[in-house]
């Protein structure tokens, strides 16, 4: 299970914060989780460690989509598992 995230630059700045602030929070939530960053560029990515890791990664993306700031920075939020990926953010 990954999940992947990219922002607005410009929503970002918009909102007063600069996108590696934004960026250090997104993976803060997740690395003291111990879920690994797998991919820190333009696009955030993180993998689960085991299949319990699957409820904590939920609870920390429906903690972001509830958070303003995320969703108005967030471009992108794409869930993929053995399912085949689904862009999490057509379904809020």
């Amino acid at each position: 299970m990954k999940v992947r995230f990219s922002f607005d630059k410009a929503a970002v700045e918009q909102r007063g914060y600069r996108l590696e602030d934004v960026h250090r929070t997104v993976k803060n939530l997740f690395v003291a989780h111990n879920l690994p960053c797998i991919a820190d560029g333009s696009t955030l990515a993180f993998e689960n460690k085991d299949h319990g890791d699957f409820v904590v990664m939920w609870d920390i993306i429906l903690s972001l989509l509830r958070s303003e700031w995320f969703v108005y920075c967030v471009a992108s939020c794409v869930w993929k598992d053995e399912d085949g990926e689904k862009d999490i953010l057509v379904q809020i």
